[in-house]
């Protein structure tokens, strides 16, 4: 077994990460409030435009597949480099789409290219850090690429009030352009050394496989906490228009700030999962994390339940919803890798693609079946996280009987 020193991973190596990781998020946003505008000019309906929010999420998880066992093989900074690469090719070519088709096409060899670049975030972090180190550099990440979809929509419109909305895409373009500079800036490089001993060690043994990443029986629970957990988000944030807007009836300034309110709930208790690492460890704190997302699904559900529809009692039970994911990403992220150290870039391809597909899915299906009513989202809410906190339960006791027995060894 080759034997490797954990690196020190400094500031500019986390804000370079973050940035690299805030590519996707950036990318899905900042164009929204262009959607109507690039619909009308291509003479389509506007849901038409709409649903490049899912090809996107469908071609994320694509890339990262591709991506991780590539960075298994060839190293976090070259394949980075590569996946930042398409994106920039893919978002200059958004600019010259003139029919709906094009723009479906590029935007998906974009998602790719960022799922692609992304993948190697995780699994650098697992190359130099693990345990509650890991989860405290997770959260950090975290934290400031939960920057990133707050203010696109901001700079988004900011480029539309100063050019069409190509300019957009140009801005995205130039944005992974300086991610490539910085990674290549502070992203380790490999020794020639590793190089002979990662060729040795490829030649002696398969990688692991895909499927690997689903049979190991100590990280799978911690996955599926991850995916649900992430599904809850995303059923949120797919459906908060109609529930605020359509439900309650606010207007678009209130709803903005209703929304607002959940990303600053995720940021407090980002930092205070942070805090609670110096003295818990990452399971339990992601035990925690959950039950406290179960909890305020469950008054989603009462709330729903109510004949009169009480709009500050929902708005609580949705900000205690979906704060909870500041603490569960970075905690389920470091338990799922903390079993794969060799092949961190697969299983982070593995997790990232999986939490992809079940946020889209679900979050998909709840908007298929609400039909505008409140009641079917937040059960939808309550069963996925309730699946999540299982799952992270059972994961938790299976690693507690491999340490026990470890200890009797």
């Amino acid at each position: 077994m080759i034997q490797t020193q954990p690196k020190t991973i400094s500031m500019a190596l986390v804000i370079t990460l973050s940035s690299i990781y805030a590519v996707s998020p950036f990318a899905i946003d900042s164009y929204l409030p262009a959607i109507p505008i690039i619909a009308e000019e291509m003479h389509v309906d506007i849901s038409m435009l709409s649903v490049t929010v899912s090809l996107y999420i469908f071609g994320l998880a694509i890339g990262q597949l591709i991506g991780g066992p590539l960075s298994d093989r060839h190293g976090r900074l070259p394949i980075m480099i590569l996946g930042l690469g398409i994106f920039a090719f893919a978002s200059m070519l958004l600019t010259t789409s003139s029919h709906i088709s094009m723009l479906w096409i590029w935007r998906i060899l974009q998602s790719i290219g960022g799922g692609i670049a992304i993948v190697g975030v995780p699994a650098t972090i697992r190359d130099n850090a693990e345990g509650k180190e890991a989860a405290k550099l997770f959260a950090l990440v975290s934290l400031i690429m939960m920057i990133a979809p707050s203010i696109a929509p901001t700079i988004g419109n900011f480029i539309l009030s100063l050019h069409n909305w190509h300019g957009v895409f140009y801005f995205m373009t130039a944005s992974s352009c300086f991610a490539i500079l910085m990674a290549i800036k502070f992203v380790p490089h490999q020794s020639s050394k590793r190089k002979k001993e990662l060729a040795i060690t490829i030649e002696r043994r398969k990688g692991i496989r895909f499927i690997d990443v689903f049979k190991h029986k100590h990280g799978i629970g911690y996955m599926i906490a991850q995916g649900f957990a992430f599904a809850v988000m995303m059923t949120f944030v797919t459906n908060s228009a109609m529930i605020y807007m359509g439900v309650f009836e606010v207007s678009s300034d209130v709803f903005s700030m209703l929304f607002a309110a959940n990303i600053a709930g995720l940021i407090v208790i980002n930092r205070l999962n942070t805090f609670l690492l110096n003295r818990f460890e990452p399971a339990t704190l992601l035990r925690c994390f959950l039950t406290m997302q179960v909890f305020g699904a469950v008054l989603l559900v009462i709330s729903s339940l109510l004949e009169t529809k009480i709009l500050a009692f929902t708005v609580v039970a949705f900000v205690i919803t979906i704060s909870a994911n500041g603490g569960i990403m970075a905690n389920s992220n470091a338990c799922f890798l903390k079993h794969f150290a060799k092949d961190a870039g697969t299983a982070s391809a593995v997790l990232g693609a999986f939490q992809c597909t079940m946020g889209a899915a679900i979050s998909a299906f709840a908007a298929f079946i609400s039909m505008g009513y409140l009641q079917p989202v937040v059960i939808i809410m309550l069963i996925s996280s309730a699946t999540a906190l299982t799952a992270a339960i059972h994961s938790n006791k299976q690693a507690q009987i491999a340490e026990a027995t470890d200890e009797v060894n």
